[in-house]
């Protein structure tokens, strides 16, 4: 495998372990590409099948597999809690939605095993909570993952010099469209009854942990993250990082 290949290699097993990660319960995530897939103690192993180019494996720490039935919002299996985590791994490594995604456990007994014998080309990330590894993603392919996932590159009008109309406007054109920012603390799930016994003085107890940093949003899309600062005796947001468009559920709603 040539280098540009290898790179580009990691670069999709990188971002599709991004996308299932930011779909699970974490203070801050990161990801390391790894050449070879590290077990986890007394973890389980959830494999989804995406057609049949792709496996995708996460084996998880106790820690995390209590965690994602605990929620919020709890769910009744780690199946049900990792849908949406391998749904966005799954937007990550193909664009088409024609293909379904189904989920299994194995084995706790058999974890690298019985993912080394899913066929085809086998990578591996892990995924840390801070400097703690509580999970590692596995991604077995049937064929080239760098083939699969090559695009023809755009072919564009060739526009006569000094010839210019409304479908052919410079994107800054519209630089001074106003787009609504939305700054968000955390969120929470309450029941009717809940929000009927909210008085003044009331606490809602959010999803996040204190001193985490809160999503910038721009109509409704995730865009950054950053730490509440004071400017002035007002409210600001200083920015820690920039982030890609991520098809999760959040940037949906």
């Amino acid at each position: 495998m040539s280098t540009s290949v290898a790179a580009r290699v990691e670069d999709i097993v990188r971002d599709a372990a991004k996308a299932l990660s930011s779909e699970l319960p974490a203070a801050s995530w990161s990801v390391v590409v790894d050449s070879e897939a590290t077990a986890l103690d007394g973890g389980r192993v959830v494999v989804a099948s995406l057609g049949a180019e792709f496996r995708i494996g996460l084996m998880m720490s106790p820690s995390l597999g209590r965690s994602l039935i605990v929620g919020p919002p709890s769910a009744d299996t780690v199946e049900e809690a990792l849908a949406p985590a391998f749904e966005a791994a799954a937007s990550s490594l193909t664009r088409s939605q024609d293909l379904e995604l189904t989920l299994s456990v194995l084995s706790e007994s058999t974890e690298v095993e019985a993912l080394a014998s899913l066929g085809g080309s086998m990578f591996t990330a892990r995924l840390l909570d801070g400097e703690e590894h509580v999970a590692t993603f596995v991604l077995a392919s049937s064929g080239d993952l760098a083939a699969q996932h090559e695009t023809e590159s755009p072919v564009f009008e060739q526009i006569p010099e000094g010839v210019a109309s409304a479908a052919h406007h410079p994107v800054s054109m519209l630089s001074d469209v106003a787009m609504g920012i939305t700054v968000e603390l955390g969120r929470a799930q309450l029941t009717v009854a809940e929000i009927l016994a909210l008085t003044i003085g009331s606490v809602i107890e959010l999803d996040r942990i204190a001193g985490s940093p809160v999503d910038v949003l721009v109509n409704g899309t995730l865009i950054a993250r950053g730490e509440v600062v004071v400017v002035d005796e007002e409210f600001g947001v200083r920015v820690s990082e920039v982030l890609g468009y991520q098809p999760t559920e959040r940037n949906r709603r």
